[in-house]
């Protein structure tokens, strides 16, 4: 298979964010919440994977260049964002944005912050690469 330069690019993110997910896998009882470490690990694993598909397809999709970057750096740029906001509320017990697997954990004010920004503004951008991505695929190729 070949695979465009950007393409390409998407698999290589990917296949990393896999990659660090496999690792956190291995370190999840030693988190301050291991739940949330596990939550982490799983959307690494996950979105990694997904997203390495996504990459293959990626050609399939019919969009113009400047939508094809803001569709392929939204979905890096979110994942990557989730990923820390889920690893950094595991390691300092951060909850407020996620009340369900941070029960009863508790961070300082700057690290409930931080993920407050993160897992809500990584959703937004995972949304919107999304949205675009899925849209060039259903879209007619023009010309």
């Amino acid at each position: 298979m070949t695979l465009t330069p950007h393409a390409r690019a998407l698999v290589v993110a990917r296949a990393l964010l896999f990659l660090l997910g496999l690792l956190e896998g291995a370190v999840v009882p030693l988190f301050a919440n291991p739940r949330m470490a596990l939550s982490a690990h799983l959307t690494a694993v996950q979105s990694g994977m997904a997203l390495m598909i996504a990459g293959a397809l990626w050609p399939a999709a019919h969009l113009g260049p400047r939508v094809a970057t803001i569709a392929r750096l939204a979905t890096i740029a979110g994942m990557y964002a989730l990923w820390i906001g889920l690893t950094l509320s595991a390691a300092t017990g951060a909850s407020a944005a996620l009340p369900i697997a941070g029960a009863g954990h508790h961070a300082s004010d700057l690290a409930e912050t931080i993920v407050s920004a993160l897992v809500p503004g990584a959703s937004g951008l995972m949304t919107l690469g999304w949205l675009l991505f899925v849209a060039g695929l259903i879209r007619q190729k023009q010309g």
